[in-house]
């Protein structure tokens, strides 16, 4: 399958994941000229229209100045934060679930306190509080909102946006992302992907997965595209059924056979949101698209270990040149 075909599958589902649950419309808003010639500027007019779909939100404000991540800091929401130091550091997208960015506050602190101690510039993308999105998309998208192209244009824009700050070597940013993030994370490994939402041309240097769902059986759609040239990790557990490793190793596999830079590891008896405390009691949790739930279940083994091997493979792939 052609890439922009696999690429236009991935972006469809995100049009049929709504549920009868009340959710809150979004503004919508006509792209800017410029926004609108560069998607007109595609070849494909079904690219052009998702393209459009991608801008007919409006951006993102982005913080002007970062912090250090100090013991009371709150961590769960938009921000930068930074290391001591003047850098020119390496840098790390933390891209949320399809829940709110604060769901589980200690998630977020987690995964930043952690990259800051490794060296690096931590940007928490917060693509629904702006927005108006309080409670997130898990049980409903609001109409005319497509979350999965509109999250891959918020992390290029992010992407952009660390370019104005010396401290950073944005010839070294990754993007890590948990569920629906970890589904974005998938499209930014894509060359196909940064083709039409990277206005800058710029490209992340590794993509990290964490539990994202690889394909969606019920509606058919492949989030893992086979055009992936960017470093990529895939962190799965072996109970999940959402993030599926039954449904993303022959991917991954496939991938690999054809030379993409992609890896992966499944952790034994393991369930979705393995790093929430909030789910220090597991339960099943539904899911649109997933009959019975999925299981979700705090592993504070799991989530150390997927934190040492996520930072094994970005310090090899965002070595100094």
């Amino acid at each position: 399958m052609k890439p922009v075909i696999s690429f236009l599958l991935g972006l469809v589902f995100v049009a049929l994941i709504g549920s009868s649950r009340h959710v809150r419309a979004v503004e919508l808003v006509d792209p800017t000229p410029e926004e609108k010639a560069y998607c007109q500027a595609l070849a494909d007019e079904r690219v052009r229209q998702l393209c459009l779909r991608a801008y007919s939100v409006r951006g993102l404000e982005f913080p002007d100045e970062a912090q250090e991540l100090g013991f009371f800091t709150n961590a769960s929401r938009m921000a930068i934060f930074k290391p001591k130091g003047n850098g020119p550091f390496p840098a790390l997208l933390l891209l949320h679930t399809c829940a709110a960015v604060d769901f589980d506050p200690q998630q977020m602190r987690y995964w930043a306190g952690h990259a800051i101690e490794e060296g690096y510039v931590v940007f928490i993308v917060d693509s629904w509080s702006q927005r108006g999105i309080s409670q997130g998309t898990c049980f409903g998208v609001p109409p005319g909102f497509a979350p999965l192209p509109v999250r891959v244009r918020d992390a290029y824009e992010a992407l952009r946006h660390l370019g104005k700050f010396d401290f950073v070597d944005t010839s070294r940013v990754a993007a890590m992302g948990f569920s629906h993030g970890g589904r974005t994370t998938y499209f930014l490994a894509s060359k196909d992907a940064a083709e039409r939402f990277s206005r800058s041309k710029q490209r992340f240097a590794a993509a990290v997965a964490v539990y994202g769902a690889c394909y969606n059986r019920e509606f058919k759609q492949n989030f893992v595209l086979p055009d992936i040239d960017v470093p990529l990790l895939s962190l799965l557990g072996e109970l999940d059924e959402d993030g599926n490793p039954r449904e993303c190793v022959p991917r991954l596999q496939a991938l690999k056979d054809k030379g993409a830079p992609v890896e992966w590891h499944v952790f034994p008896k393991t369930g979705h949101a393995w790093d929430q405390p909030k789910f220090a009691l597991p339960r099943r949790t539904e899911f649109v698209g997933l009959s019975g739930g999925v299981l979700m279940a705090y592993d504070s083994k799991v989530a150390d270990e997927s934190r040492n091997r996520a930072f094994e493979f970005l310090a090899r792939h965002l070595k100094r040149k």
